[in-house]
């Protein structure tokens, strides 16, 4: 008897989770009969907060059981919370966060945990904040509720124990139920309330979707882009603002007042770090189709933007990316947007298409190349040339700056400087041929040979 006592006995996570339930759902039907009968609606909220954040946490665990998945997902429904309040939790928290931070310097001890967004408890700033301070992150969490619209979610405003900790839902357990919410073909986008607008889903699906894709974890990767792949799909293109050029002239002064704190933390740009880490992913997945379909769900995404705004983003984007592959992409989108800007009816003088704000980020780019591996950013040089062939084609009258003739820093004279390194390259590659079979080697030599086909061609073009 003692042997079989000493026995250890190990049971899958998808056992596990299936007993969870087991337990978990008579006690869900017991706290929505409660709850639809209490008087106090506070009450009956956070009783069926409680359950909700139990099968959470369950989600967090489940990983590939559709199965599993489904029942989750009827069960949260049942709860009769709605789906946007559990969706804003994350944005609700990174923007409590952020105001406390700038508000109140003492904070920044607990900021590092809680910028994980998946702590389990902000006990410490209890203990290390005085009674005017713990007054005053109160009094701040309030006003972003109430600016969330959640003042009667109780749990969202404590700043301590259990209450509070419902607020630190893991992200991944919401990630899990968003995809397997908005996938599933029983429920699919039509879980999703129509008077809330779909930009509005897209703003909080995405920072879900972001730390997902930004996970190491293949599998949760692939599942954060379908998430924003099927949202997309339920939003129109081009017309989703950002207030993209503003976020240009960033003010830091930190001598905010809370309006203006919270004002400006939700003019903030939140599609360049989302466009970053799908890119990234990009580059990181090993298998072509993975990287195909990576591609598919960043043009469906950049395309839900505004023009105008668009190509601000991409602009700074394509600045700062080290990936010449990547920003040649990029770059690609601003030269779609600026034939259909050309090639439109309607005369915007304000379009950044027709002003020398992209004949700037042309010489940015070309510059920002020409110091740089040109093997590596040949793609990225061959999208810029079609763009200025195509400009100096159609903008006769030179709005854009396009064909002015300067001889120091011009696109000109880097397209001259490009020319002269890109005949030393081919130089070393062609030496490099004979000393090697490498196919790597005759791969790198025919793109520096149709690099300077192009290239000969634009300088042909800009004379």
């Amino acid at each position: 008897m003692s042997d079989v006592d000493s026995r250890e006995f190990t049971i899958s996570t998808q056992e596990g989770v299936d007993l969870c339930l087991q337990f978990i759902e008579p006690l869900i039907h017991s706290t929505v009969l409660v709850a639809d009968v209490l008087d106090d609606e506070q009450e009956a909220v956070s009783q069926r907060g409680v359950v909700i954040a139990a099968l959470l946490y369950l989600f967090a665990k489940v990983s590939k059981d559709s199965e599993i998945k489904s029942r989750l997902v009827a069960k949260v429904l049942l709860c009769g919370v709605e789906i946007h309040v559990i969706l804003a939790t994350l944005r609700f928290r990174e923007e409590l966060i952020e105001c406390r931070r700038a508000l109140l310097p003492s904070y920044e001890s607990d900021s590092e945990a809680e910028s994980e967004l998946d702590s389990d408890d902000d006990e410490g700033l209890s203990e290390h904040t005085g009674e005017f301070e713990s007054e005053d992150t109160q009094w701040i969490t309030e006003q972003v509720a109430k600016a969330w619209g959640l003042t009667k979610y109780r749990y969202f405003l404590q700043t301590s124990g259990q209450e509070y900790s419902f607020t630190a839902w893991s992200y991944r357990g919401i990630g899990n139920l968003v995809h397997a919410m908005i996938t599933d073909e029983q429920h699919g986008v039509n879980v999703m309330p129509a008077a809330v607008s779909p930009f509005s889903w897209l703003f909080h699906i995405a920072a879900y979707a972001h730390y997902m894709i930004h996970s190491k974890d293949h599998q949760e990767r692939l599942c954060g882009l379908e998430v924003l792949r099927v949202i997309c799909d339920v939003c129109p293109n081009d017309k989703l603002t950002l207030d993209a050029e503003r976020g240009r002239d960033e003010n830091n002064d930190t001598s905010l007042s809370f309006r203006q704190q919270a004002a400006s933390f939700r003019k903030r740009d939140w599609m360049s770090p989302l466009i970053q880490v799908i890119t990234n992913a990009m580059v990181a997945f090993p298998e072509v189709n993975d990287r195909s379909s990576t591609l598919a769900v960043l043009k469906e995404l950049v395309s839900k933007i505004a023009v105008t705004d668009r190509f601000w983003i991409l602009r700074d984007l394509i600045i700062k990316c080290p990936y010449g592959n990547v920003a040649a992409v990029l770059v690609d989108f601003v030269r779609n947007d600026a034939v259909q800007s050309w090639s439109s009816s309607e005369t915007n003088s304000q379009s950044p298409f027709k002003t020398t704000e992209i004949c700037l980020l042309l010489q940015d780019t070309l510059t920002k190349s020409a110091e740089r591996d040109l093997v590596l950013h040949a793609d990225l040089v061959a999208s810029c040339l079609s763009l200025v062939r195509f400009l100096y084609i159609r903008d006769k009258d030179n709005t854009t700056g396009i064909q002015t003739k300067t001889t120091n820093h011009g696109i000109r004279d880097v397209l001259t400087r490009i020319s002269k390194r890109l005949q030393l390259k081919i130089e070393e590659s062609t030496s490099g041929r004979s000393n090697a079979d490498s196919q790597s080697v005759e791969n790198d030599f025919t793109h520096l040979m149709i690099l300077e086909a192009s290239l000969s061609s634009t300088l042909e073009l800009c004379n």
